[in-house]
């Protein structure tokens, strides 16, 4: 996520970004912080953010392909609260393809 950066300086600018955070008593918010960080760089460089849940582990190589483009941040997630079925959620738009999402709309 940070372009043309070496490992060694990503982890540099991890732990400099962590201290301030710690020096301003901010450290308790950092996965608020950085989730605001990484929608801000998402937005002003014009990539998605794409999080694929699924109830178990999948397989999901090809389907990463198909979804994503060049520079898309891909998350994956697991959550057995699906039951079956993936959720694929770009930027703010969400296709739920799940069993939940099928008994809910099914016993509504």
């Amino acid at each position: 996520m940070l372009g043309n950066k070496t490992s060694e300086e990503e982890t540099e600018i991890a732990d400099k970004f962590l201290k301030f955070l710690e020096k301003n008593g901010d450290l308790r918010r950092v996965k608020e912080i950085i989730s605001l960080a990484e929608d801000l760089f998402i937005k002003k460089t014009g990539r998605r953010k794409i999080i694929l849940e699924t109830a178990r582990r999948v397989p999901e190589k090809e389907i990463i392909e198909k979804i994503s483009q060049t520079g898309d941040i891909v998350k994956k997630k697991i959550n057995k609260d699906l039951i079956a079925g993936i959720k694929i959620i770009i930027n703010d738009e969400q296709l739920d393809m799940s069993m939940k999402n099928k008994l809910n709309k099914l016993f509504k």
